[in-house]
């Protein structure tokens, strides 16, 4: 009788565990989306917007990032849906709340240090904090690791040419170049704003970086015509980064853009 008792909690904690890790999830933020992955919660994730990367085709496409079909989001009947208060339609939340859709909605980040708390954040939902405290310390480790440039330079982000809108020194992308060994030329206090092209010859930044957003190649040979006097164009140091390694935060894409800026930073 005891044995049989014993088998029966077993499979009762078995049970749960398999319902804890069959959770459906429709995340409609990028950066979250790969923190999911991150956590081994891929099978989970059953809504994801355009520009998520599709792990499978059981993964359903329900719109962009910035304009969610809600029709489909409640199709998926999920019992999470994530999302980052940045760029979101507070009506949207509004309306999956009203629907008693479990909606999480994360808060920005801006620095390595609220990567971490958020994806710690994110791993309480789905059960899996242990592993994220495990990514967080081999990330932690990779990225001292680094051999970050002892000479500075100077660096200006554009993320955008028409209009000209860079990254400044208080943004997620201000924050990699700084630990990158960059010094970020752009003070502002927005995270994100827009300048002129004067203001780019003045500040006479070493590297410039784009990131291909939307800009191509033949874009910016001819945006950089105006910046011939620039140190970064003398000197060839004009670089194109994958907009998701540089504009989706998470863990692992905050550790490759480090190190591929210091990599951009220390060469010659």
């Amino acid at each position: 009788m005891k044995k049989f008792i014993i088998f029966i909690i077993s499979i009762n904690f078995l049970l749960n565990n398999l319902l804890l890790s069959q959770q459906k999830i429709v995340s409609l933020t990028p950066s979250i989306t790969e923190s999911l992955y991150l956590l081994d919660e891929q099978n989970n994730v059953l809504g994801i917007t355009t520009f998520c990367k599709r792990y499978s085709k059981n993964q359903k496409v329900v719109g962009t990032y910035l304009d969610p079909n809600l029709e489909e989001i409640i199709k998926l009947n999920p019992d999470f849906v994530f999302i980052s208060k940045e760029g979101t339609k507070k009506e949207l939340v509004e309306k999956l709340k009203d629907l008693k859709i479990n909606t999480i909605v994360f808060e920005p980040v801006n620095n390595y240090q609220e990567i971490k708390l958020q994806f710690l954040e994110i791993s309480k939902f789905v059960k899996k904090e242990k592993l994220a405290e495990n990514i967080i310390k081999e990330y932690d480790e990779k990225l001292k690791k680094l051999k970050i440039a002892s000479t500075k330079k100077s660096v200006i982000c554009i993320i955008s040419l028409q209009p000209l809108i860079v990254a400044s020194e208080n943004s997620y992308i201000g924050d990699i170049i700084n630990f990158s060994g960059g010094v970020n030329l752009i003070k502002s206090k927005l995270k994100y704003p827009q300048i002129n092209i004067e203001e780019i010859i003045k500040l006479n930044p070493e590297i410039i970086i784009f990131t291909d957003m939307g800009i191509t190649k033949h874009e910016v040979r001819n945006f950089l015509k105006n910046f011939k006097t620039v140190a970064a164009v003398k000197k060839n140091k004009i670089f194109i980064l994958p907009s998701d390694l540089l504009c989706q935060p998470n863990i692992k894409n905050y550790y490759y853009a480090v190190k591929k800026i210091n990599e951009i930073i220390i060469k010659d």
